[in-house]
């Protein structure tokens, strides 16, 4: 397992157990610093501790036009942003990661955000 797979299942299984707490942001917040920022869809935020300190995640969900679809449909694609102090540290998208996996992050995070907790309750 690599450094980015460690680091994802670490943001993974904290998400599972709801040590991260997820906020949901504006489309358009840290537009400075994703790529085809036009392209978001959702985002949510998350603090992370790590031994070497506090770190922000964005998990940014993206629509594509499909191209196995004749670009008919389209899909959403999620990928992580890795902040420290605001700047960007690593981007883990699903070359890294199973899109699957990335899926299952979104799952948990979209029933758990602020804004999902205020509309279904605790």
């Amino acid at each position: 397992m690599n450094k980015y797979e460690q680091l994802f299942d670490e943001i993974l299984s904290q998400a599972q157990s709801g040590r991260l707490k997820w906020k949901q942001l504006r489309r358009q917040a840290n537009s400075d610093i994703i790529f085809d920022p036009c392209l978001v869809y959702r985002q949510y935020s998350a603090e992370l501790q790590r031994e070497g300190g506090e770190f922000t995640v964005l998990l940014v969900e993206k629509k594509y036009d499909d191209p196995e679809s004749d670009f008919a449909y389209q899909r959403r694609i999620p990928e992580l942003l890795i902040l420290d102090e605001g700047e960007l540290v690593t981007r883990i998208t699903d070359s890294i990661i199973e899109r699957t996996d990335m899926y299952k992050l979104i799952n948990i995070v979209e029933t758990r955000s602020d804004k999902a907790q205020k509309l279904f309750g605790a």
